[in-house]
């Protein structure tokens, strides 16, 4: 499995956009500061995920939602997470 995820630091006020196939790995990497785009941005919360079978489904999930702003992406994890 793949995983698109969308992670918030409440230090930077800034949100990260990333696929992975390992999501625990992924944030260990982002919060141990061993990512440089997201190293100043320590501690980094995890605020959306959604899974594809496929890297090429979750790569295409990622670059849509990177073509889109912010609140777009704060108005998608507000309604994943009502739907939890």
């Amino acid at each position: 499995m793949h995983t698109v995820y969308i992670i918030y630091s409440p230090s930077t006020d800034q949100y990260f956009i990333g696929q992975t196939k390992d999501l625990k790995i992924s944030l260990w990497q982002h919060n141990a500061k061993t990512v440089a785009a997201t190293a100043e941005g320590k501690p980094w919360e995890l605020k959306f995920t959604r899974q594809f079978a496929t890297r090429n489904e979750a790569l295409s999930l990622e670059m849509k939602l990177k073509r889109r702003d912010r609140a777009a992406w704060e108005e998608l994890i507000s309604e994943a997470a009502q739907t939890v």
